[in-house]
């Protein structure tokens, strides 16, 4: 099991404007492939998760928002931190159009499991 990268939320934000969308589509990537091994889950790929971004147009975001909360809810169960459960969130915020702001919330999420865990002990 791997500890995943430390991102700071507000430069996915502005990566992916600048990059008109391409950082977020690797920051979901990245994202889903890290919570997939530090679970020790397999899912479905990180690169088909991308592909269903693109092939429904973004849709598949709404499914993948909640999806992440949930294995999120996990992680912070696992590392022993308080679990905060934001599936509902991220549907309203997908669905009113501000579905961006859900990788700001769940790359802190992740920071957070990064640093409960030390260097030397990463649990199974």
């Amino acid at each position: 099991m791997k500890l995943g990268e430390k991102r700071e939320p507000a430069l996915v934000l502005i990566l992916s404007i600048l990059t008109f969308g391409v950082y977020y589509l690797y920051w979901v990537y990245q994202a889903s492939a890290e919570t997939q091994e530090f679970l020790g889950e397999p899912d479905t790929s990180p690169g088909l998760e991308v592909a269903l971004f693109l092939l429904t147009c973004g849709i598949y975001t709404l499914y993948w928002d909640y999806k992440m909360a949930q294995k999120i809810v996990k992680m912070q169960n696992r590392v022993g931190i308080r679990q905060t459960d934001n599936g509902v969130l991220y549907l309203a915020l997908d669905i009113v159009g501000f579905g961006i702001v859900n990788a700001l919330i769940q790359q802190n999420q992740l920071n957070e499991v990064w640093n409960a865990i030390p260097e030397q002990r990463i649990p199974n």
